[in-house]
């Protein structure tokens, strides 16, 4: 899915979610065994993968001339795939009776990978964000399996796809000893 980004960073909105203040943190999450709970955090995972969608197509703006041209078809790929996260943690949610408004969530994600220099430096911080958001994902998909499946099942498949998403970044950009 392609989409037309902000002609500068300064332009962007996240809308419909509300933003903390910068440098502030979110509200402290309410118990997973709760409709808000639940819905809280699926807030957070839809937050995080709009700006990793956003990320990703950036990046392959940034550093078009700098990077190969199948990389940059791979993070448009990885955009697309992080916009259907996002589609699915969004329907969830409505699902659920909550809304993306309901509570402030944080860019933070979205300011660190736009401050990265390199291409080198921009996929070793979102394979870092990416495995974050996985556990997270596979922590919920346990947690959740009882008290609401459906939920758990979504995480699960997100936490299942963002494992291919880490293993591209070390494809293109391997660690040091492996």
């Amino acid at each position: 899915m392609e989409r037309r980004l902000p002609a500068h960073p300064s332009e962007r909105t996240w809308g419909p979610f509300v933003l903390v203040s910068a440098g502030s943190r979110p509200p402290r999450v309410r118990s997973i065994a709760s409709p808000e709970g639940v819905g809280d955090r699926l807030r957070a995972a839809a937050m995080a993968e709009i700006q990793a969608r956003d990320a990703f197509l950036e990046a392959a703006e940034r550093f078009a001339r700098h990077s190969p041209l199948a990389l940059i078809k791979t993070w448009r790929a990885l955009a697309s795939a992080e916009d259907k996260h996002l589609g699915w943690l969004l329907e969830r949610l409505e699902d659920l009776g909550q809304r993306v408004e309901d509570r402030p969530v944080s860019d933070q994600l979205h300011r660190t990978l736009s401050a990265c220099e390199t291409p080198r430096d921009f996929a070793r911080y979102m394979a870092i964000a990416e495995t974050r958001g996985m556990r997270a994902g596979e922590l919920f998909r346990a947690r959740m399996a009882e008290s609401d499946p459906t939920s758990a099942r979504l995480f699960g498949r997100v936490a299942d796809e963002e494992s291919e998403h880490i293993r591209l970044a070390h494809r293109w950009f391997p660690t040091q000893g492996g």
